[in-house]
């Protein structure tokens, strides 16, 4: 399943994933009160939800250890390929394996530069029951940015979709 995921722009935006994946990692993330993670949740732009208080819960997460987390993204073949790596590239598998038969609600914050918006591009030929929203104003981080906005999608969907049959 190849597609806008390995354009070159997708693969300047997951950049960051082999840094993730380096010996180390966990360290330099830590460095200075997890100043390097508190970037990444900033990118670029303006974070107003990310206040002190949420800073504190976030440090008192990761201070018990980030190398869990990190083992996803070592692990993963979900990223660019390399010429000496194919990642993605080399994972088969049969259609049916990529087909979601259940009505699916996909919130894609349209200013994510680590997960560009082109990702969603040919998802109904896989999730025939998708009901796309496109945020133009969030990130990646859009649950923090607009949790009412996230809320009232997700309950709308699932009233539109009523009581269980």
């Amino acid at each position: 399943m190849c597609g806008p995921w390995w354009t070159s722009s997708a693969a300047r935006a997951s950049a960051w994933g082999p840094w993730w994946r380096t010996t180390g990692a966990a360290a330099r993330l830590s460095a200075n009160a997890f100043a390097p993670l508190f970037a990444t949740l900033e990118a670029g732009r303006a974070a107003p939800w990310l206040t002190q208080a949420v800073r504190a819960q976030y440090r008192s997460v990761w201070q018990h250890g980030l190398q869990g987390a990190l083992n996803y993204y070592a692990a993963t073949p979900l990223r660019p390929p390399r010429p000496d790596a194919p990642a993605a590239q080399a994972v088969s598998l049969p259609p049916e394996a990529w087909r979601i038969e259940v009505p699916t609600l996909l919130l894609w914050g349209q200013q994510d530069h680590a997960l560009l918006p082109a990702l969603t591009e040919g998802l109904s030929a896989h999730i025939p029951q998708l009901q796309t929203v496109p945020l133009p104003e969030l990130s990646h981080w859009g649950l923090h940015e607009d949790p009412a906005r996230i809320g009232a999608e997700i309950e709308g969907f699932l009233q539109r979709l009523g009581p269980p049959q």
